[in-house]
Order: structure tokens, then sequence, then C-alpha cells
């Protein structure tokens, strides 16, 4: 039993943090999901459940993007949990364990992305003798068993130790100390919370988040029905910017025809080229990023055109070269460019290997930049707020409410993508921007007002700040909470939230603001300053 607990574990980390297949392991790395998953594991759901939502309120604005990972939450969420679980803590706790695990993770991320690079180079030498039949052991096997040895090991190790080592630890530390993590967890949410300001905090668009905060505060609404308003208000502000007149014009315009081929990708080639490309970082490096997971993608595509073994080893070096956008929304449109490019290709057009790889350079970046806006800064922090919301109810709808909706965008819209790319080729991103080029940003901006209502709501519900001071004045005892809380109602949690987004604005590391809501949460409740609220 204890070795399948710790071979779960292990699974659950990789899952979390290996990148195995977008759709899967993209919502798994959240600590929502993963949490959840470990409680289940280690035979207590609903600890596992709350400790994992009360991280992820930490981690709601970290976004790694461009290959950086400023903490690995993956790993935070995973070994957070299991340590909380296991030691039998407080959710609460639960945060100041994940934070520290998840920046030692980073390294974890380091060594992965460093041994990922000797298999792009057995890649190569696949390449020269054409042999596509070796690609699926060098780019996606040898690659996770690299990162699930990685990521695992330190699952056997915590249940090397077991349950009864966690409790009697946390039985020694003295409990003042428990309590004072407990406070210093609550006010760490706003590190996520201010992120996600920082993010897509445009000025304009502050009020917004302000709107949910009060709105969650005063009104007592719940992060659905705030999402709800927050959805018709960004509805409103997308279709007042639109020009229409311009828009269907656009859409009027008749489609091409794609002449006949003698060489022709049936759509079941497409179908695994669009599925496979969703693992685009399987083998993710620092050498060339998501090359192994390219050239993994278009196996069907070059089996499906080329026979001849130059044209095979051609193709397959066209996608062993540095390579890095956003896969698994946005960026499909350029896998459904390059498989119609290589259609024409294998069919006598003169399209060369510089036309290709110039095209995918140049549409990695821009593509790059909206996919990850879109993907981390709208949908993630939208659907996060509400499974947490959720799941700190102990409800476990939570948890599979947001799976369901982060893959289910990511799956209709990535599809939708990559048959626009396929269809249109190079014409496509100019489809996807709209006419002038705003069409997707308006699109982003009014969902931006849907996350920061949401988020707002959030940062209400779930920053907690209470003063246990109390003044004497005579024979009346002031508690100066309830002061505040007649002035502006969740005052603290609101300014708290503020002065983190500020100093984050000023480019003082998340990392450095987290240190110092700890010292003031831990120093805090010693001074009896703050206190555990009810």
């Amino acid at each position: 039993m204890i070795l399948i607990q710790a071979l779960l574990l292990a699974i659950t980390a990789n899952l979390a943090s290996g990148r195995v297949w977008s759709p899967i392991t993209w919502p798994f790395c959240y600590p929502l999901i993963n949490g959840t998953i470990v409680g289940i594991i280690l035979g207590n759901p609903l600890l596992g459940l709350t400790a994992g939502a009360t991280i992820n309120l930490a981690y709601i604005g970290w976004i790694s993007a461009g290959g950086t990972m400023p903490s690995n939450i993956g790993i935070a969420g995973v070994y957070g949990t299991a340590i909380t679980v296991l030691a039998g803590a407080n959710p609460e706790l639960g945060i100041t364990l994940a934070i520290p695990i998840g920046l030692l993770g980073t390294l974890l991320w380091n060594l992965q992305m460093t041994l990922n690079s000797f298999w792009v180079h057995r890649l190569d030498a696949n390449a020269e003798k054409a042999e596509l039949n070796k690609v699926f052991f060098n780019a996606w096997l040898f690659p996770q068993l690299t990162s699930l040895l990685i990521n695992g090991l330190p699952a056997f190790l915590l249940i090397f130790f077991g349950q009864s080592f966690f409790t009697e630890l946390l039985g020694k530390i003295p409990q003042s100390f428990v309590n004072a993590l407990s406070v210093t967890g609550s006010l760490l949410p706003a590190v996520g919370v201010a992120m996600l300001l920082n993010y897509l905090g445009k000025k304009r668009a502050i009020p917004y988040f302000i709107i949910g905060f009060f709105a969650a505060s005063y009104l007592g609404l719940g992060t659905m029905a705030i999402a709800i308003f927050g959805a018709c208000i960004a509805v409103l502000s997308y279709f007042n910017g639109r020009d229409d007149e311009a828009v269907s014009a656009y859409e009027e315009e008749p489609e091409e025809e794609k002449p006949e081929l003698q060489i022709q990708l049936k759509r079941s080639d497409l179908i695994k080229h669009w599925l496979i490309g969703l693992g685009a970082e399987v083998g993710y490096n620092y050498e060339r990023m998501q090359a192994s997971g390219n050239i993994l993608a278009m196996v069907p595509i070059i089996r499906r055109l080329y026979h001849d073994p130059k044209d095979i080893s051609d193709a397959m070096k066209r996608y062993l070269v540095f390579f890095n956008t956003e896969p698994s929304f946005i960026g499909n449109v350029i896998p459904g460019i390059c498989a119609s490019l290589e259609e024409q290709r294998a069919n006598g057009a003169d399209i060369s290997d510089e036309m290709i790889n110039g095209l995918r350079t140049g549409l990695m970046g821009p593509l790059a930049g909206i996919g990850d806006s879109l993907a981390g800064g709208v949908i993630y922090p939208i659907g996060i707020s509400l499974g947490c919301t959720l799941a700190l109810q102990g409800n476990f709808s939570g948890p599979v409410i947001f799976f369901l909706m982060f893959t289910g965008i990511m799956l209709v819209l990535g599809y939708n993508l990559y048959f626009m790319g396929y269809k249109k080729g190079s014409n496509a991103v100019m489809a996807l921007l709209g006419e002038g080029g705003n069409s997707l940003t308006k699109l982003t901006d009014a969902f931006g007002i849907l996350g920061l209502m949401v988020v707002g709501a959030m940062g209400a519900q779930n920053v907690m700040v209470h003063l246990s001071a109390v003044i004497n004045v005579g024979a009346t005892e002031v508690v100066l909470q309830n002061v505040l809380d007649g002035l502006v109602l969740n005052l603290l949690p609101f300014g708290l939230i503020m002065g983190t987004w500020q100093l984050l604005k000023k480019k003082v590391s998340p990392i450095v603001v987290v240190l110092l809501l700890m010292a003031i949460g831990i120093i805090g409740y010693y001074l009896n300053i703050l206190g555990l609220g009810v």
C-alpha cells in the first residue's frame, strides 16, 4: 500500500510538472486539481481539496511564460498538500509550506530542462537517418521518464518518513508559531491577486476589480454571481467597441478554395497533428524549447506526405530548430499553417525551409503574447476563482468545473484555430487578429474585465487581515477591527492587495514580497496586532 501511494504521488507530481499533454497537465499543474488528487491518494480527500484550493490562492497571478518559472506551482501544490495532509495541519498552514517548496521546485525544473537537451541531440541523429519510427522514444518516452524520476523522487521520501513523522514534527512546533503561520497564510493570497493586477491592471480597468471586491464585501455576492454580472459587462464592452462595418465586411469575404492536390493530407492526419501538438512541451528543454514536441506532432504529416528518405530527413530537420510559443490555445494556428505549407511543398510548390521556419519564427512571439495573456491572464484566473470558491466550501465540484472549463475552452479554441491555419494558410493570422489588428485585443480586454471582477471577489473573500489589538479608553474597550469595519468593510485586505500591487509595479521581486508578508504575519501575531479572526 505504501509503495503504491508513493508511486501514485510520483505520477501526480510528474503530471503537475512534466508537461505531458496540455489538456491534462496544464490544469493539473494547479494546486486546486493536484491537491485534490493528493488528498485522495493519501486518504483525506477533503483536506486535500481545501489545502490545494488555499495554496492556489497564493498562485492566482503566477504566470509561467517563455520557459521561465518564478516558482514551480505544480511541485508546490503536490508536495505542499502532501505534507499538509500527512501532518494533519490546517489548510492555511499549507500555503506557508507550499511556497518554499515551490521555490525549491524551480531547481527540479532547471534540472529537467537541462537534461531534456540530451534527447534533442538523439532526435538530430534520428533526423539524419530519417528514422521516423524512433521519434516517439526520444521526443516523448525518455523525456517523460527523466521527468518522472526528477519530480517523483521526493514522493518516495515523503512516504518513507510516513504520516507519524510529520504529525510528530507538527506537534513539536509551538502552538503560537503554528498560529502565526496561519495568520501569514491568510495574508499570502494577496500576492497572487496583486500579481494578476500587475498583469491585467490597465488603469481604466482597475475600477472593475474594485467593483468585484466591494460587491462581495458589502452585498455578500458569491463569486458565481459576480462572474455572471462581469460577463454581461464584458459582452457590452466588447460589442460597444467593435467596428461593425469593418467586421461584417471581413466576415463576408469569401474563403479561398484550395486547389486539387495529388498528395493530400487526410482529416485523420490533421486531427493527429493537432492533438499530438497539444503536447508540444513534452520534451521542453533550454536548448531548443518545444522542438521535441513539434517533431513528434509532425510525424503523421511527414509520414503521409514524404516517402523519399532525403525528403523525410529534411522535413524532420525543419522542426528540430528552436521554437517556443503558447502551444495550446492561440498558438494552434501555427501548426495548422505548417501542415498546409508542407502539403503544398509535397505537391511541388516552391516553398523553402527558410520560408517555413521564417514564418514560424515570425509568428511565435506575437502569438505567444496573445496566448499567454488569454490563457494565464483571463481563462485561468476566472476558472480558478470559481473552482477555489466552491472547493473552500468543501464542494468537490470546484476542481471538476475548473478542469472542464479550462480544458474545454482549450480544445474548442485550439481545434478551430488549427483548422483556420490549415485552410487559410499564412492569411490565418490576419483572420485571427481581425480588421486593423484590434478584434482579438478588444476581446481579450473584455475578458480582462470579467477576470478582474471575479478576482476582486476572490480577494475580498480570501485575503484575511484581522486586527486583534484592543485599546482601553477609560472603562471602554475599543476593538480596532470593529472601528475599521464601521468605516469601510474589508479595508485592510483591500489596502494590503493595493500595497502589494504597488510593490510589484516597482519591480520588487514576488519572492521578496512573499518574505515581507510572512514577516508581517509572524511579527504582527507575536506583537498581538494581528490575529486569526473568526
